[in-house]
């Protein structure tokens, strides 16, 4: 059976904004129900943790099964820090089929993981604060910032974007780049506090140490922490009245979590639910406007392998390139 080769532009091409954010509540929701496979995410450090090999560089595999579309996948990504180069990661998926015993695609999986980074914002957004904000303060100005913007602007109707970042040139080019496929104003300001005081507040950077400070967030803030790394200080972790992640494991290990739980400052049990929990109604736990509310997705292989399949599914009669691997 030949094998599906999806290029960057094939994805693009099929990928439905609408479908996929479903698709991505439906993998949340099934999740919550023990209906998904999410290992959580194997690292393997090339550098990046300041050990050998000195690459400063990362390496994970992301294995799922999604009981509803009935797939077996994975992800394997690599982040190459230092090298020169717009976009450091890649990342290819693959999808197999349990009925007929093949693999059915090769995706490249860079455009996928935009946009899935940027859905499970979407869905906090819609179903965490009390009210959808109509500013969002944004700190990066990178790959994933771009899909962060674009992919929310399209999907739910905000008013404003302000985008820091520690290169104001960064910021700028981002901005002019974005300016004219969004509805919304994209205004680029060079005080991290001013970025921090929106409605909502979306980290995406690749920094290890804190981007942001408690001080600069409200007692009502609603912050979505997407980076690999520390992006928040242990006075903001400890402040949040709701912690919800994707998966509590994995966000033991990797993510915003990850340092302060590594210290011991953070625990399971401070972990107040998941995402899927809060979409099926088992957070009991009302959240309201004055609370500040945590949301970490640092990212499911199974949601990557949801969004691929869907892809798979439309585009497998269009034309797609294949190859016999036997």
């Amino acid at each position: 059976m030949a094998t599906k080769l999806y290029a960057k532009e094939d994805i693009r091409t099929h990928l439905d904004l609408a479908d996929s954010l479903a698709a991505v509540e439906q993998t949340y929701t099934e999740l919550a129900r023990d209906r998904v496979l999410n290992p959580p995410k194997l690292t393997m450090h090339l550098g990046d943790d300041g050990g050998w090999p000195h690459h400063n560089a990362f390496s994970i595999d992301m294995p799922a099964y999604v009981d509803w579309l009935d797939v077996a996948g994975m992800k394997w990504a690599v982040a190459t820090w230092d090298l020169d180069a717009e976009i450091p990661i890649s990342s290819q998926i693959l999808l197999f089929d349990l009925e007929t015993g093949a693999f059915t695609a090769v995706m490249e999986g860079m455009y996928v993981t935009g946009v899935r980074t940027a859905l499970q914002s979407v869905v906090g957004l819609e179903h965490l604060p009390a009210e959808t904000p109509s500013t969002i303060g944004v700190f990066g100005a990178g790959f994933q910032a771009g899909f962060q913007v674009s992919t929310i602007d399209s999907l739910l109707d905000i008013d404003e974007f302000r985008v820091y970042d520690v290169d104001p040139d960064a910021a700028r080019d981002f901005a002019a780049d974005l300016k004219p496929e969004t509805d919304a104003e994209i205004v680029v300001t060079d005080s991290p506090a001013e970025a921090a005081g929106q409605d909502a507040v979306i980290t995406v950077t690749d920094s290890k140490t804190p981007v942001l400070e408690a001080e600069w967030l409200d007692d009502a803030a609603f912050v979505i922490a997407l980076g690999s790394y520390r992006e928040l200080p242990d006075d903001a972790i400890l402040a949040t009245d709701h912690i919800v992640v994707d998966q509590v494991d994995q966000c033991l290990q990797r993510g915003s979590l990850a340092d302060a739980a590594e210290r011991g400052v953070l625990s399971e049990d401070d972990i107040d639910t998941t995402i899927g929990s809060v979409l099926t109604g088992g957070y009991e736990d009302q959240i309201t406007a004055d609370d500040f509310t945590l949301f970490v997705p640092i990212g499911l292989g199974a949601l990557d392998i949801a969004l691929a399949e869907r892809i798979h599914r439309t585009g497998a009669s269009n034309g797609i390139s294949e190859f016999e691997f036997v």
